[in-house]
């Protein structure tokens, strides 16, 4: 089982998208609309949800969209959890007491 993510929990992004970006890029989860599901008392991602977009001097912004669980659901979409992806964006955080399948 892997830790759930929150709301501004850290992503990682391996591979920038401009000659000037930092590698790796750090980012963290962001829009959330899981339909007021919370862990630690903090919103929980769901699949669809934007990451927040990177913003590092000449890079193209990444507004990539989290593909989260295919077996735990809130409103009927997979939560986010520790490994889960936003595009290429790997989530690097999660809660250190709330896990899920």
């Amino acid at each position: 089982m892997a830790a759930v993510t929150r709301a501004g929990d850290r992503v990682l992004s391996p591979d920038g998208a401009g000659k000037k970006c930092r590698f790796p890029m750090r980012t963290t989860v962001g829009q959330v609309n899981s339909f007021n599901v919370y862990v630690n008392n903090i919103l929980v991602p769901v699949t669809g949800n934007l990451v927040t977009p990177h913003s590092k001097s000449g890079c193209i912004p990444d507004t990539s969209t989290l593909i989260g669980s295919l077996e735990v659901f809130a409103g009927g979409l997979g939560i986010g959890r520790l490994g889960d992806k936003y595009g290429d964006n790997i989530v690097s955080k999660g809660s250190s007491t709330v896990f899920a399948g």
